[in-house]
């Protein structure tokens, strides 16, 4: 009983950890695979983005840097400004013209060659269908580009937390383990490359802090993902594949309503539209 008690207490800091990483992945998926727009620039400065920032963190000081940077950001420089120079710089880091200072896809990284839809492209593209997702526009964006990749870890962290919710503690270990094996094969490869590379716009206004967030980030993931995988494996083991019901804040409690505002904001973050973004975006299909 004293094992089920902790198991259930363990959870809720676990819940706040894949909540916040839903969300995350999320925010990178839209800011970098559309033009920004006002509301795009809004969230990502909101006091929602800079609170899940430091849930995340933890003692990580590049995590925590994030937080103080969007709010120095949001003091220091109007919102319609600050709008129109993140455009600028997203349209000079993505899409050109001319060649842009850093390939957002993982490929040309792996191979030193800078052509698109290699061999690394259909990896991940297998990937994603074995988890029953497919690009809408398929062919038109390679499928390991950075913005599609944040959706794909995106979907698989909501994924994840539903499981813990349900109390369904084999498949989260199971779906942990996938996602730290994506993120370690398909993302720490080259984030920090591309990081580097962000490094040489000629601007520094939002996006080249924002990848190199979301390196350090990707890193923290990485052993997040292995730490809450061994968690779930062992309540598996002590308590069967399901623990019924379900793990995580009970219902009326402060930390349950705490993960609602969140899970409202994430929900208002997963409407923002802006433009570009259909061509990152993943569907369910039948495998």
């Amino acid at each position: 009983m004293t094992d089920v008690v902790n198991m259930r207490r363990e959870s809720i800091d676990l819940e706040a950890l894949l909540l916040s990483r839903a969300y995350l992945y999320t925010l990178f998926h839209k800011l970098f695979g559309g033009t920004p727009d006002a509301a795009m620039v809004a969230c990502v400065l909101s006091e929602t983005t800079r609170d899940v920032a430091e849930e995340y963190a933890g003692d990580d000081p590049s995590m925590k840097g994030l937080g103080r940077f969007l709010e120095n950001l949001g003091e220091c420089v109007d919102g319609a400004v600050l709008t129109e120079q993140a455009r600028d710089e997203y349209t000079r880091l993505f899409i050109g013209p001319g060649e842009v200072p850093c390939q957002p896809m993982e490929s040309p990284y792996r191979t030193k060659d800078a052509a698109v839809f290699q061999e690394n492209t259909l990896a991940v593209r297998a990937i994603f269908r074995e988890r029953g997702l497919q690009l809408t526009r398929l062919m038109r964006i390679p499928d390991d580009h950075i913005a599609t990749m944040c959706g794909f870890m995106a979907h698989e962290a909501e994924r994840s937390l539903a499981e813990l919710r349900a109390g369904n503690v084999g498949d989260l270990a199971a779906s942990l383990r996938d996602e730290e094996a994506f993120v370690r094969d398909h993302m720490l490869t080259w984030v920090d490359d591309f990081a580097r590379c962000a490094r040489r716009s000629k601007t520094a206004v939002l996006y080249p802090q924002m990848i190199e967030a979301l390196a350090a980030f990707v890193r923290n993931d990485a052993v997040l993902l292995s730490e809450a995988a061994c968690w779930a494996e062992e309540a598996r083991d002590a308590c069967g594949e399901t623990i019924p019901g379900g793990l995580g804040a009970l219902p009326g409690s402060p930390e349950a309503a705490a993960f609602a505002e969140v899970s409202d904001a994430l929900a208002a973050l997963a409407r923002l539209r802006p433009f570009g973004i259909e061509d990152h975006e993943l569907v369910s299909i039948s495998v």
